[in-house]
Parts: structure tokens; C-alpha cells; sequence
């Protein structure tokens, strides 16, 4: 899922460098891939029975 939201980044930088007039679509892009962040934090912080620390 870390790998998807990286090309999401990377998507959303290409489509502000070469398509500029796609500027509206990169931003929602950058948006979702942000909500993907959060929802990955709350999964993984939510979802453990143990503290994130190493045993």
C-alpha cells in the first residue's frame, strides 16, 4: 500500500510537470493519496494489540 501511495505522489508531480492545465486533477490525486496516509495510520496504529515499539 506504501508503494501505491508513492506513485500516486509521483503521478501527481508528473501531471503538475508536463500537463499543467491538469493541475485540478493532480491536486485531487494529492488529496486521495493523503486520505490513503491517513487511513494507513489509523489501520495500523488502531488495529495493533501491541505498542509500536520493537520486542
Amino acid at each position: 500500500m506504501e508503494f501505491l501511495n508513492f506513485v500516486l505522489i509521483l503521478w501527481a508531480g508528473w501531471l503538475v510537470w508536463r500537463r499543467p492545465e491538469r493541475e485540478r486533477l493532480a491536486f485531487g490525486v494529492l488529496v486521495a493519496a493523503c486520505l490513503l496516509m491517513v487511513f494507513l495510520f489509523l489501520v495500523g496504529t488502531r488495529g495493533s494489540l501491541v505498542p509500536g515499539v520493537n520486542l
